[in-house]
């Protein structure tokens, strides 16, 4: 028969006389079935083993006990209970660790999109400060449903940049300030998480708070393939404490009016627009003015860059020839023209509601392609002989409504005005233009 327990014993004889191990420190160890074999060695050989430890095995119960003990005592560690209550404690704490972090993420959640909110509503001036408060408020209370898991907003700060000293929303519509914000910052209120299993390891409760940074997406050195018109805007503030163009109030309605000027020169009104002549197109007919304000793409500029005003040369067509390029937006697709006015390459914007606005246009569905979404140079109003000026800001203009073009309505006011509504500033640089899309989107930095 097999002898286990008298294989096992003059093993450890073999060793003590070989490399010298200490009889009194033989230890016997086993995992499962080795560690039943571990509790025969102590019943049947004690004199043996100083102590055994039995991991993960059953204590023997009479029906089942075979062993044939040998009258001696010996020091059996048995490990089962010992890491069953182990197993228990680490149960309990990844249940503790699984909460804090489900708060926390949570938390995290919610910061950066009240962080992305108002880092959208930022234009430059006092608005766009107030707005960025009030979304970020807002869909923290509502449109997330983060109000219910008692996520709130402890700070909203606002900061020139990134690195730099932020701020309150008082503080940011500062006179040479406001219009240089560019970054905002949430931080949540601290949410308390009770532990109920480790807090001998954690503590009794565990305090979160998070909190997110976000801007505009790095704006362009310039723009390119922006819409083909100049628009004169007045400067919203001209006093000393407010350095640079300010455009007007996001969400502000206008109809820019067609200018044709007269002669080699142009006098603009604030509210007019007028042609930019591109090197893409020779001639400005009524043929070039109806696929240039379609969408033909054209050149790069920058800020501070001239640019040259070349309305329409068909002074009783020129109004009604941007118009019918301008509605090519919304599906309408003018006869005439040498039929260049077709779609593609002019296709209709996938959002042509007319009873949107801007905000439900961007944020609606269908969501727009961005062809009611024109990208305009801002110039000051003024009298320019040479029809050349230089641009002060980049505007978004949201294209709210069909342009009005009856039959031979080039002399009749209102012909090829367009009706918009202003969506805020396009960022841009002062370095070399580079050519991609104008528009920038609020984007997470922390």
């Amino acid at each position: 028969t097999i002898d286990d327990v008298g294989f096992l014993t003059r093993l450890v004889d073999k060793l003590i006389r070989e490399i010298d191990v200490d009889p009194g420190r033989v230890f016997a160890a086993g995992s499962s079935r080795g560690g039943s074999m571990a509790i025969r060695l102590a019943l049947e050989a004690p004199s043996r083993f100083r102590a055994v430890a039995a991991v993960s095995a059953s204590v023997p119960t009479p029906e089942n006990f075979r062993c044939k003990p040998a009258g001696r005592s010996g020091s059996i560690m048995i490990m089962t209970a010992i890491f069953a209550v182990l197993l228990l404690l680490m149960v309990g704490m990844a249940i503790d660790l699984s909460r804090i972090y489900m708060v926390r993420a949570e938390l995290q959640n919610a910061a950066d999109a009240a962080a992305l909110t108002g880092a959208r509503e930022l234009n430059g001036g006092d608005n766009g400060i107030d707005k960025a408060v009030t979304q970020a408020t807002s869909v923290i209370a509502n449109s997330q449903g983060f109000g219910k898991a008692n996520v709130s907003i402890q700070t909203i700060e606002f900061a020139v940049d990134l690195d730099g000293t932020y701020m309150n929303a008082g503080a940011a519509k500062g006179a040479t300030t406001v219009s240089h914000i560019q970054f905002v910052r949430v931080t949540t209120q601290a949410t308390s998480t009770n532990i109920l299993f480790a807090s001998s390891a954690l503590g009794a409760s565990r305090s979160e708070s998070r909190q997110a940074t976000a801007g505009q997406s790095i704006g362009l050195n310039g723009i390119c393939d922006f819409f083909p018109a100049a628009v004169a805007l007045i400067d919203a503030h001209t006093d000393v404490d407010h350095p640079g163009f300010d455009p007007p109030d996001t969400g502000t309605l206008m109809n820019l009016n067609f200018n044709q000027g007269s002669g080699n020169g142009i006098t603009l009104a604030a509210g007019d627009y007028a042609i930019l002549e591109v090197p893409q197109i020779n001639g400005n007919g009524t043929g070039e003015t109806a696929v240039l304000t379609a969408g033909i793409p054209n050149f790069c500029r920058k800020l501070g860059d001239n640019i040259n005003m070349t309305p329409s040369s068909n002074q009783n067509n020129g109004p009604k020839n941007s118009g019918d390029g301008m509605n090519t937006r919304f599906g309408i697709y003018a006869n005439g023209y040498g039929n260049a006015l077709t779609n593609p390459p002019f296709p209709p914007d996938t959002q042509v509601d007319q009873t949107i606005t801007y905000n439900q246009y961007i944020n609606g569905t269908p969501a727009g392609n961005d062809r009611r979404r024109l990208v305009l140079p801002i110039i000051l109003p003024g009298s320019y002989p040479a029809y050349t000026t230089n641009i002060q800001a980049w505007g978004i203009f949201f294209l709210r409504n069909q342009v009005p073009v009856p039959n031979n309505c080039s002399h009749t006011p209102g012909c090829g005005a367009i009706p918009v509504e202003y969506g805020g500033r396009a960022p841009a640089g002062t370095g070399d233009p580079t050519c991609s899309s104008p528009i920038t989107t609020a984007v997470l930095y922390r």
